[in-house]
């Protein structure tokens, strides 16, 4: 991934420990760039993620929880990269210059994560 790191995290349910990926980016708290179109208050206070307001691991924004997940073989990748339909999108998405990716929240997210 381009933008976001995953980390293998345990945590305690009432029905016992689960271990599961999440989804990382560095703190955009302190970005001169801070995306306009996020609420920067609802993440952030005094330029440091509000842990009240949003999940943090190693001081990094949890952005997503990937259940059931596992590491990619060279083989499902192959098998990844080989999709007559999404195969060749992801390696065209990260070629494309940051001011051409117009997306919906994949700039805002962008834009956020760099």
């Amino acid at each position: 991934m381009k933008y976001a790191s995953v980390k293998k995290v345990k945590k305690t349910f009432k029905n016992g420990v689960n271990e599961y990926f999440v989804l990382l980016i560095k703190d955009p708290c302190n970005k001169l760039d801070f995306p306009k179109k996020v609420n920067k208050n609802y993440f952030c206070e005094n330029n440091k993620l509000d842990k009240k307001q949003v999940s943090v691991i190693d001081d990094k924004l949890i952005i997503g929880v990937l259940h059931d997940a596992k590491y990619c073989s060279s083989s499902d990748l192959r098998k990844i990269y080989a999709n007559r339909i999404t195969g060749r999108q992801c390696s065209i998405r990260n070629r494309t210059p940051l001011d051409q990716i117009q997306s919906g929240m994949g700039d805002v997210f962008i834009n956020l994560a760099k």
